[in-house]
């Protein structure tokens, strides 16, 4: 592997140049360590920033390294007359939320069919975290637009790097509060309660398409917060 060969992987967007060959990140997700994934991720990060940031956007000049021990990734305007050139960036991403949302006990949980998925696939409800909302606000905001439900208690269950491009995914179990399933019908046109029989008898985002469930494939944290309730004493 390029990481293990002490070099840099290469990468065109989601793909990256593994082994002398070009796949997808998402390929990548199920075949390597969690370990070995999570630093391609902060390798895809960094390759994000580094072409997201190539001019200073207080006054245009070019980005240089900057002299930062601590953090050697951050760069700077090559302007010493900007402001820039003493404050440094620093590589910014994204977060996501993924609510796991329950009722009836924890027997049914609820999953949402994205408008761009194909017609059997469907996972947690996600969105991504608003300029000075907690996190936990975001859990009750996303799952009451995007299916029309009120869900409370909303509890952190774990975290992810998640390099598509750049952001960080955090995933939260919460109860169903109130409310009928009524999808946003822009993002979200279907969502619906399951139960963990049809849980196991579904296949993976990794099948081929079709009008069965498919979950989303093992190493996501989405999955990973749905196996966690699959095996849940109840």
């Amino acid at each position: 592997m390029e990481e293990k060969a002490g070099r840099q992987p290469r990468f065109k967007g989601d793909s990256v140049l593994w082994n002398g060959e070009w796949v997808t990140l998402r390929s990548l997700l199920t075949a390597l360590p969690p370990e070995e994934f999570a630093a391609l991720a902060r390798a895809r990060s960094m390759d994000f920033f580094s072409n997201t940031h190539a001019f200073c956007g207080r006054c245009g000049a070019p980005m240089e390294p900057a002299p930062d021990p601590v953090t050697p990734h951050a760069r700077r305007c090559s302007g010493t007359g900007c402001e820039g050139n003493t404050r440094f960036s620093y590589p910014a991403f994204s977060v996501a939320i993924l609510a796991a949302v329950t009722r009836r006990g924890g027997a049914e949980l609820l999953l949402a069919h994205n408008t761009a998925w194909p017609a059997g696939r469907m996972s947690l409800v996600a969105g991504f975290l608003h300029p000075g909302e907690a996190l936990e606000d975001c859990v009750r905001r996303e799952v009451l637009e995007e299916t029309g439900l009120r869900a409370a208690n909303p509890v952190f269950s774990g975290s992810q790097a998640w390099p598509f491009p750049c952001s960080l995914m955090t995933g939260f179990t919460a109860e169903w509060e109130a409310g009928e399933i009524q999808p946003d019908g822009t993002e979200i046109d279907r969502a619906e309660w399951i139960t963990r029989e049809k849980f196991k008898a579904a296949g993976e985002w990794t099948t081929a398409p079709g009008t069965a469930l498919q979950l989303p494939p093992k190493g996501s944290l989405s999955r990973r917060l749905l196996d966690a309730w699959a095996v849940k004493v109840r």
